[in-house]
């Protein structure tokens, strides 16, 4: 009843408080591109089943059944193959939703150390619209890697960089925090009960952006809408993030701007971060840190001028993100504390323009 309490509380706290920062922080999106201020720009007029599930439950984690063949989920998570499974959940009316689904086991490391790796959701694009939803029916299920109270930790931290990076840039992806119960079809008896998320379906980021999702990467940076792309990396910087690469792909997902053909680049999967400090994230040996703590810029080399645009950005952000992060109550006190002043370490190296250009510059 206390985790059910606290997280009531916490998010009555937060969706308050995203309310008014969603306001603040609009003017400064306007300086480097008006395509980035449009939060929703949504080209169909049903909504989502992701936006519905942010509707059901915006007080709480969501609580969802999900029942697969958990052997077969394991043993097939190399070969990342679809499987059956059903959803279940209650709407706010109280109505048990049940939906036939499929699973697939996702990740890198994660799928080789946790016991349960995350895996990827997708719902018939036909059983959705049926129900008078949109056809974005793919999303992405992060939950806790093992069951303990610090893994539980690492996944809110997880969750907070996704929700940081939405107060930074629209061009992000949203994410919608639930409480799975995850039952073996094999043995229904047995339910493992864990804290994750639900991260929005990338279809749908690319139409809210007014945007067309990429599959393959971009040829070269140029192409990228520059705003956007030091949006990306000094985001990264921020959260002490080097897992990602734009020349395979890696953590990085490309959206393409209708009017310009700029790309957009939008980054997931920040378990790698210092501000996640997972026990088993370790820098790639390219990378020049001991660990990952330790910050590294790997957005190459940006002038003054636009770095200096860049600086004004990220400082107006500076009081929104460091009281969301005061505020978020998911965290026991030393994980709040730890990410709280590893943030702010962020903000007093760029609040230091000679440190900022040093950065920037290496």
């Amino acid at each position: 009843m206390n985790f059910i309490h606290n997280l009531i509380m916490r998010n009555l706290h937060l969706t308050a408080l995203w309310c008014g920062l969603s306001t603040l922080l609009l003017a400064p999106f306007l300086i480097f591109s008006q395509a980035t201020t449009t939060q929703v720009a949504a080209t169909s007029t049903a909504i989502s089943w992701f936006d519905q599930l942010l509707q059901e439950d915006s007080v709480g984690a969501l609580e969802i059944r999900l029942e697969t063949d958990l052997k077969l989920l394991m043993r097939g998570k190399t070969d990342e193959k679809y499987q059956a499974a059903v959803i279940k959940y209650k709407n706010k009316a109280g109505e048990e939703k049940t939906y036939n689904a499929e699973v697939k086991a996702r990740g890198k490391t994660r799928k080789d150390i946790c016991l349960h790796p995350p895996i990827k959701l997708k719902i018939k694009k036909a059983v959705l619209t049926a129900e008078g939803y949109s056809t974005h029916n793919e999303m992405k299920i992060v939950w806790e890697c093992k069951p303990s109270g610090a893994f539980e930790q690492f996944i809110y931290k997880e969750y907070l960089a996704y929700r940081l990076y939405n107060l930074i840039s629209p061009a992000s992806f949203r994410a919608k925090l639930v409480k799975i119960n995850l039952v073996d079809s094999n043995n229904p008896d047995k339910i493992t009960e864990k804290i994750g998320f639900i991260v929005e379906d990338e279809e749908q980021v690319a139409e809210r952006l007014e945007t067309t999702m990429m599959e393959e990467r971009p040829k070269d940076t140029k192409q990228f809408a520059r705003q956007h792309f030091l949006n990306f990396v000094l985001y990264e910087y921020m959260i002490g993030n080097t897992d990602w690469a734009f020349g395979n792909s890696h953590n990085a997902r490309f959206f393409e701007l209708n009017t310009t053909k700029k790309v957009i680049p939008v980054p997931y999967d920040f378990d790698y971060s210092g501000l996640v400090n997972a026990p088993y994230a370790v820098p790639h040996e390219s990378i020049p840190i001991a660990n990952v703590r330790e910050r590294y810029f790997k957005g190459g080399t940006v002038n003054q001028p636009e770095g200096m645009i860049l600086r004004k950005k990220f400082l107006e952000s500076k009081t929104a993100v460091l009281n969301f992060i005061k505020n978020f109550s998911l965290l026991d006190k030393f994980n709040r504390e730890d990410a709280l002043s590893y943030i702010e370490d962020f903000y007093k190296e760029i609040e230091d323009e000679k440190r900022f250009l040093r950065v920037i510059n290496p």
